[in-house]
Formats: structure tokens, sequence, C-alpha cells
């Protein structure tokens, strides 16, 4: 075949994947930070996209996905209504326009503030006690052992049943994919918990614009009424967000306000139910020092935010996955006295162990509130 034949089918290649996929690289456009490049990507890609859904190229994609089991739940907009949400202020969101201007931002680009906020060892959080020797996750009491001062006086404790069992709900981004369903599995096997768990890459509580996450919870309370819910969100949200139209640069003090109060309203969509319980989970302990920085500070607000509401616990998973030298590392000494591989080579996400390790503490947490062992009323 000629050369030139070879190039006009490769280009006619080329643009049919561009046109095919036209959708997801939008969302990956929509997705990257706030500024130039994003507002760049976003034009190039939002026309073609357009075209892409008008003459229906798009389908076959998410046909794919759908065999393949990649389909993700579309939040609808009239769900909201069939919930009575307790009145908390909505967060904002939106996607910027081109002239938006920067809260907290100067000509220089310098550092953004960061406000100041509480230190997560003082706030909530039963799992996780700076007395703990942090190189030991035998060392890490059980949440069994805990006070019983610890046990909200509005929480009734459970007695599910294989006939009526407990529903758990565990959600959040990616961090969720390594711990979700080797928690499902563990608490299953309990016989007395019917568990389900879902994530979302990339996704979290500053971008609703790429995934909404509020009406998405919004959406399970009111199909599945879960008796428990475990959250787990961080990793993704050290980025600016919208408030007001304005963009606010990470740890600026309309960032924390405004972060706070979308964290607290997530919180308020779960406790609709008195008798929910949702555990919260924070961000481990990061290998980047200046990424382990900002996580330690986001733990803080949830840790705020946890403290002002009964229902909600907050668990600090900082001390589970520290290493023999108080920092990170990949390697923690387990309950048998044998260095263990807990976390990715990413510095980041949890390893199959590390998942199990977090899921044991979580369903120990829970063990607060249900009897998980006794498979109804003693």
């Amino acid at each position: 075949m000629a050369a030139g034949r070879v190039l006009a089918a490769g280009a006619l290649g080329l643009v049919l994947a561009v046109v095919l996929n036209a959708q997801q690289l939008l969302r990956e456009a929509q997705q990257k930070p706030f500024g130039w490049e994003r507002d760049t990507s976003v034009a190039v890609w939002e026309p073609i996209e357009d075209v892409s859904s008008a003459v229906g190229l798009h389908l076959p994609r998410l046909w794919a996905d759908e065999a393949l089991g990649r389909s993700k739940p579309d939040p609808g907009a009239s769900v909201g209504e069939a919930l009575q949400v307790p009145e908390t202020p909505t967060a904002s969101g939106g996607v910027v326009v081109a002239e938006t201007s920067v809260i907290g931002e100067t000509e220089t680009q310098s550092t953004p503030d960061v406000a100041s906020v509480p230190d997560p060892q003082s706030q909530g959080g039963s799992t996780a006690d700076a007395s703990v020797d942090p190189t030991v996750v035998g060392a890490t009491p059980s949440a069994q052992d805990a006070p019983a001062a610890s046990v909200p006086a509005t929480t009734i404790p459970w007695f599910p049943t294989p006939a009526e069992p407990l529903k758990l709900r565990v959600m959040g981004d990616s961090m969720v994919q390594f711990f979700g369903d080797t928690m499902v599995g563990l608490a299953e096997a309990t016989g007395v918990i019917e568990a389900e768990t879902e994530n979302v890459l990339s996704s979290g509580l500053t971008r609703p614009d790429f995934y909404d996450w509020p009406e998405r919870i919004i959406e399970v309370m009111v199909a599945d009424d879960p008796d428990a819910v475990v959250l787990m969100f961080g990793g993704n949200d050290a980025q600016a967000l919208v408030v007001d139209g304005q963009i606010a640069r990470p740890f600026s003090e309309a960032w924390v306000q405004e972060y706070s109060t979308r964290v607290g309203h997530v919180m308020n969509l779960v406790a609709t139910d008195p008798q929910r319980v949702l555990i919260w989970v924070g961000q481990p302990i990061m290998r980047d020092p200046n990424y382990d920085d900002k996580m330690h500070q986001i733990n803080a607000i949830y840790a705020a935010e946890a403290a002002e509401r009964p229902q909600v616990h907050y668990v600090d998973i900082r001390d589970l996955f520290r290493g023999p030298d108080g920092g990170f590392s990949r390697y923690v000494i387990g309950q048998d006295g044998q260095r263990t591989d807990v976390r990715l080579t990413d510095g980041v996400h949890l390893s199959t162990i590390g998942g199990r390790w977090l899921s044991e503490v979580l369903l120990d947490e829970l063990g607060l509130f249900v009897d998980l062992d006794s498979g109804g009323p003693s």
C-alpha cells in the first residue's frame, strides 16, 4: 500500500478514536485542576463531544462500558426531592468561566495562605491513639475495648441476624478501590451484614463538576436506606474549588470554610436517619511530605466536622500505617512481628494487606454499635 494511503488510514483511525471517545476525553479535561490548561482542554473537547453525542457516536463506548461492567451510576437531578435534608448551606459548585477571579491569589502566585485548623490528633476518632506504638499494628486498641462513653446516646445497639442483616455501604474515591471489596468480604463473612461498595477514581468533594458525590449519596440513601455507611475522600481534594463563582486556592481561608461546609453537608445527608451510623475514614500518612501535609490538614477538617455530629465517627488511620521511624513506610510490623507490605509503590494507596488491616479496624469501629458475633440478642 502506498505510504500516503497508510498515513491517511492512520489519520482516519485516529479521528474516529477521538470522536468515539470524546465524552471520556472531555471528562478527563474537566477533571484537571483549574487554570489555563484546563480551560484550553475543555474548550477543545466540548465542541467535539457535542458533535459526537448529537450523532450518537458516543454510544459504542457506553455499550462497551456496560458490557464490561464499567458503567457509572448517573445521579438523577430529581432524587434530592425525595429526601428531607437538614438545612445546611449547599456547597458551591459549577464550571469556571473564562474570566473567573481567584480568591487568595496574588500577582506573584505566592504560596496560598493556610488557614488554622484543629489538630486531628485531638479530634474525634476512636481507632488511632497517639499513645500506641505506631510501628506495630497489633498494638492498636480494638474498638471493642473503647470506653462506653464513645458511643453516642442517640445510637441504639443493633442485633442484626441472617434473616434481617445490617445494610452497609462503603463509598469514596480511589482509596476505597483498594479496600472496599475486602471490607465487603469480611463484613459478609459475619453472616449478619449485607454490604456493597462503590468508588469513582479521581473524584472527591472539591469538584462536583467532575463527579457529584452529594447527589450520588442522596440517591443511595433514598434507594437503599443503609444502616451504616463508610465514606473516604480527600486524596484528590487538595486543589482549588469554586466559591460563588470565584476560585479559592487550596487551604486559603475561603477554601477551608467552603470545604468544611461541603464535608458537613455530606455528613448531614447520611445522618437524615437518626439511627444510621456514618464512619468517616481519614487519609493515611503519605510518602511525599508536601502531599502528606495537605492530607493532614484535610483530616483535621474531617475530625472537626465529625466532632459536631454524634452520628459521625471519624477514624484517624495515620498511626496505623506509620513505619518504624514514625514516618511513611511501605512496610509496617504486623501482629505476627513480621514486616508487612501495606502500601503500593505510588506512596499513596494501600496494598491488599493494608486494605485488609483497614477493613478490620473499620469493622471493629462498627462493632461499637452493632453486635456482629451473636447473630441476634441473647
